[in-house]
């Protein structure tokens, strides 16, 4: 009988032991089905370009090499915090940065890294909430990064609850001399603090007097930090806004008021999961790079893998693209006289392609009209302006069209040479430019935002002041 109790008694503990464990499998593969629903995805990014600078000598003349080239270099910092202050636009519980190093010629090193919660003082965008404060590591714990020439480097995540829509500040020291190669020369407001020795943990750099080794501190430039990614649900859209001084939001009021900020806004406010990264660079041009204006970035033909489909987590692009070319690009003779309709074209079918082959979908965004702005028109620079648009919105190759030109087109003081067409070409309406006729204003800003959200998102929502 004792044998037989035995025998019962491990049939019993079997069993237990497979009921078990297969409801630790079971657990485990529900909790590898929950991780596999999450991604990474920018919630915030900006395109790098080169701050080279040509070294000049007693006489003024560029100094020279040994094989004749100018001699450039990039503002070199040492023992030096800079602080950044930047708006995401989706929210997550996980949070880490991106870092640049791609113009760079020599390796980069980075002696601490913090990212926090802005303290939401307009006037400061430099005061963090302390309780938010994390430090960043890199490769698996290192509490520092050596980021090499041509590279970009991606932090640990951390734990920190970002809410969408929210400011998030991120604060590098630097202990000894570097080189800062890679920068944004544009931003609607004052994001950048500099202060000498290790500020990291201060609540503020606002009272500190600004860094003596680099000068355009608390300025309309960001440097080194190409993104800041958030863990999300798998199916949230990731967003980039691709194109020249428009998107990247030349004389909107704040950074929150560019179009790719407001189409962002929507999204979250109707309760659509998607993230929003501005990839605009001021005065880049579509078809060829600008020689002797690295700040100008080189061709969104070249740039497109780096700043859109290498991103993570993107599902979408909207690219606008087309009056620096048409004003200034190369024409069929090689002078810079402006591109042609074909040139554009051309460029933007590869852009399809490539987004296609990535499993992307590309929006075009047509050329806003430029009638107004003294020195743009001519009647064949006006010519092409339309027969690119025309076939943006009739040739079905991308998965929609976002027709920026006409949401901003107007009425307008037309310059002498355009006052004399009949009939008077379409110009930006003066209600919506933020300059003669252009840039867009907030109120074109925000048209074009709510425009891109009703194509991305099947909506038909009007903004609260149009441009007509």
């Amino acid at each position: 009988m004792a044998h037989a109790r035995s025998q019962v008694r491990l049939r019993f503990i079997v069993v237990l032991a497979v009921l078990l464990s297969g409801s630790l499998l079971c657990q485990a593969h529900a909790a590898g089905a929950g991780a596999a629903t999450q991604k990474w995805v920018a919630t915030w990014g900006q395109a790098m370009t080169s701050q080279y600078v040509r070294v000049a000598g007693r006489d003024g003349e560029p100094l020279r090499d040994v094989y004749g080239q100018p001699l450039e270099h990039a503002p070199t910092v040492d023992h030096l915090t800079l602080r950044q202050s930047v708006n995401v636009s989706a929210g997550g519980v996980r949070v880490r940065i991106r870092l640049s190093n791609y113009h760079g010629r020599a390796p980069l090193t980075v002696g601490v890294a913090r990212i926090a919660l802005g303290a939401g003082h307009a006037d400061d965008l430099s005061a963090i909430d302390p309780d938010s404060d994390r430090r960043l590591s890199f490769g698996g714990g290192k509490r520092s990064i050596t980021i090499a020439p041509g590279n970009e480097a991606v932090s640990d995540p951390v734990e920190l609850r970002v809410p969408a829509l929210s400011n998030v500040v991120v604060s590098l020291y630097f202990a000894g001399p570097v080189q800062l190669a890679d920068f944004h020369p544009m931003e609607p407001a004052h994001t950048t603090y500099a202060v000498d020795g290790d500020a990291t943990r201060q609540p503020s750099l606002a009272h500190l007097p600004a860094a003596k080794a680099l000068p355009r501190t608390r300025d309309d430039h960001l440097y080194l930090l190409a993104g800041v990614e958030v863990e999300v649900p798998e199916d949230t859209r990731g967003i980039v806004a691709f194109g020249d001084s428009i998107t990247d939001g030349a004389l909107a009021s704040a950074p929150g008021t560019t179009w790719p900020a407001v189409l962002a806004g929507l999204a979250q406010r109707h309760g659509d999961a998607a993230a929003v990264v501005n990839a605009g660079i001021s005065a880049n041009e579509l078809t060829t790079d600008q020689i002797g204006a690295p700040g100008a970035g080189a061709s969104g033909l070249k740039r497109f893998l780096r700043d859109v489909v290498d991103r993570p987590g993107v599902t979408d692009v909207v690219v606008l693209f087309g009056a620096n070319d048409i004003n200034r690009g190369i024409d069929a003779a090689g002078y810079p006289n402006g591109a042609s309709a074909g040139d554009l074209i051309a460029a933007m079918r590869m852009l399809a392609d490539v987004a296609h082959q990535h499993h992307l979908r590309i929006y075009a965004g047509t050329v806003t009209p430029f009638a107004g702005f003294p020195g743009w028109y001519s009647p064949q620079r006006e010519a092409v302006r339309l027969q690119f648009n025309q076939w943006m919105r009739r040739s079905g190759v991308f998965d929609g069209v976002v027709d920026f030109a006409d949401a901003v087109a107007g009425a307008y003081v037309p310059p002498p040479l355009v006052a004399q067409q009949s009939p008077l070409p379409a110009g930006m309406a003066t209600v919506c430019a933020g300059d003669a006729g252009l840039h867009p204003n907030d109120r074109g800003y925000a048209a074009m935002g709510a425009l891109a959200y009703d194509v991305l998102f099947d909506a038909k929502l009007q903004p609260l002041l149009g441009c007509r």
